[in-house]
């Protein structure tokens, strides 16, 4: 999408490197805010986990190339191909507000148990998807927000399970249907903190797969990633609850919280 944010009849955003070769800027950038991201999931900025803590976030990663970077967009963006609409630049301030706003009303998701957790986790994935809040780096940013309010509320995804491209489009049907493909993804990867050793495993694991994770590889079939995500929603139905404390509860027990978008 071009607009002020690129270079004339370009695809490439304006960096502060001058680099206007598309394959070019695309490898710098992937690189620069990969090791960015390493930086954060080892030494996270501390917030609140509304806005202004996503800003930061996105400020830190984009710190290298963009001068706007922590800024509101102030242009029209849509997921790449798909023609849906992002929200529009006037209402983003408002909206975070609104999605924040919830999450702090559940104490960031702090006690609950895997499926409340799960459930608030893609809720509010899926809304802050919409919102879309910077021109760029809005994917990144998310992850590493909500990988760190995951781990202050003591569990650790699995990203190493999580297909890329698949997790991409659950994000994209929560803009339009709802949060459902999200939460398939997440709930059979979550794992409760409850040692050192444990967390320092997942730990690795998060900084192998954040690269891969987050860059777009070639586009497959919308229809092959529905067939995958309703398989994940079939086999997250299957699964028993699990409380923060490693317990295991059979499927249906009523032992969580409403979701944050109920």
């Amino acid at each position: 999408m071009p607009d002020r944010y690129s270079y004339p009849n370009s695809l490439v955003l304006i960096n502060k490197l001058g680099i206007t070769d598309y394959d070019r800027w695309k490898a710098v950038e992937t690189a620069a805010i990969h090791q960015r991201m390493v930086e954060l999931t080892e030494h996270p900025i501390p917030g609140r986990f509304d806005l202004a803590h996503l800003q930061a976030i996105h400020r830190h990663l984009t710190a290298d190339l963009y001068v706007w970077g922590g800024d509101i967009r102030d242009t029209d963006t849509h997921p790449g191909g798909t023609g849906i609409a992002h929200c529009r630049p006037q209402f983003i301030v408002p909206e975070a507000e609104r999605v924040f706003d919830a999450l702090a009303a559940r104490d960031h998701l702090r006690g609950l148990d895997a499926d409340a957790f799960a459930d608030g986790l893609a809720w509010v994935w899926g809304e802050t998807t919409a919102i879309h809040p910077f021109r760029d780096v809005n994917t990144r940013s998310q992850h590493i927000m909500f990988n760190q309010l995951a781990r202050e509320a003591g569990w650790i995804i699995d990203w190493s399970q999580i297909p890329g491209d698949v997790f991409a489009h659950a994000r994209t049907l929560a803009i339009v249907e709802d949060h459902s493909g999200i939460d398939a993804l997440i709930r059979p990867n979550l794992v409760a903190v409850k040692d050192a050793a444990q967390r320092d495993r997942l730990m690795e694991l998060l900084n192998e797969h954040t690269q891969g994770f987050t860059t777009r590889k070639a586009v497959r079939d919308p229809a092959v990633l529905d067939r995958e995500l309703d398989a994940a929603r079939e086999h997250r139905r299957t699964l028993p609850q699990v409380d923060a404390f490693g317990h295991d509860y059979p499927p249906g027990s009523d032992r969580g919280g409403p979701s944050l978008g109920r």
